[in-house]
């Protein structure tokens, strides 16, 4: 695996473990208190899923550094453990290797993927289940270090929400269709502004950043923005989440209030 050197400032300990993928580098120097030995000697804890439990749990921190190898000058690999606090039989662990000036997190269980996968479920329902696979799909790949593929399907993401607008406002008896067809992206989301949601049309750039990842960018950038890319996909779906359970409460209290209606009559009968 082809080593990736980042000058950007090193992550927490909780963000290296939770949240970068595999390989990504970051550059280190031998003083005792930079952030390598803040990671190194973590104590602290890890608030993710579980997936023995099937449910979020916070993960203690499981004695001290475990060390496969040991060089000179902090060349070697050591790796963090981690027990849930619900049953301590269930593990989180992940490996780290310190060398020649970078670090790296070379593997972890449970992956990336696994842990972010239960958090997007509540996206299934305005996703359906093949746009679902996308999503967790481009998790995965972002998590074993692949960001090019990993922006190609949040792309298809972003673009089926398009579709769905574009779907919506084509009922509209005064709808231009040759006119959208030779609109750019950001003209069509102007458009379709009044059937999308407020942050994709604020944010519509978006497009463009994934379009210039597949196109243009390294795989080490495309990783690098990939969690930025990820997080304002989440608040789009996020808004849509948001109308689609106000519209089924909305059916559910039509629904009860029909049938309450409906037995108070009859009581009075």
């Amino acid at each position: 695996m082809t080593q990736e050197k980042d000058k950007e400032k090193m992550p927490s300990p909780e963000v290296f473990c939770l949240n970068i993928p595999l390989y990504k580098g970051f550059l280190f120097d031998n003083e005792a208190r930079t952030p390598f030995f803040g990671l190194e000697h973590f104590k602290g804890t890890l608030d993710c899923f579980c997936h023995d439990c099937g449910r979020h749990s916070v993960f203690n921190r499981l004695g001290e550094t475990k060390y496969a190898e040991h060089f000179h000058l902090r060349n070697y690999v050591f790796s963090l453990w981690f027990a849930c606090s619900r049953d301590v039989s269930h593990k989180a662990f992940f490996v780290f290797r310190a060398h020649e000036g970078v670090l790296q997190k070379i593997g972890q269980h449970p992956s990336i993927a696994d842990l972010a996968t239960p958090d997007l479920q509540k996206y299934r329902p305005i996703l359906g289940n093949e746009r679902f696979r996308e999503l967790t799909r481009g998790v995965g790949l972002a998590s074993h270090g692949v960001g090019i593929g990993a922006f190609v399907y949040l792309r298809r993401i972003f673009e089926s929400l398009i579709e769905e607008a574009r779907n919506a406002a084509a009922s509209n008896p005064d709808w231009d269709q040759p006119s959208y067809e030779k609109a750019r992206m950001d003209e069509k989301i102007a458009i379709l502004k009044q059937h999308l949601p407020f942050f994709l049309v604020e944010n519509r750039t978006l497009y463009g950043i994934m379009s210039r990842g597949i196109h243009a960018l390294p795989e080490s950038d495309c990783l690098s923005a990939f969690p930025i890319v990820k997080l304002g996909i989440e608040l789009i779906l996020d808004e849509k989440l948001e109308q689609y359970e106000r519209e089924q409460k909305i059916l559910q209290a039509k629904s009860s209030i029909t049938a309450l209606g409906g037995s108070l009559k009859n009581e009075k009968t």
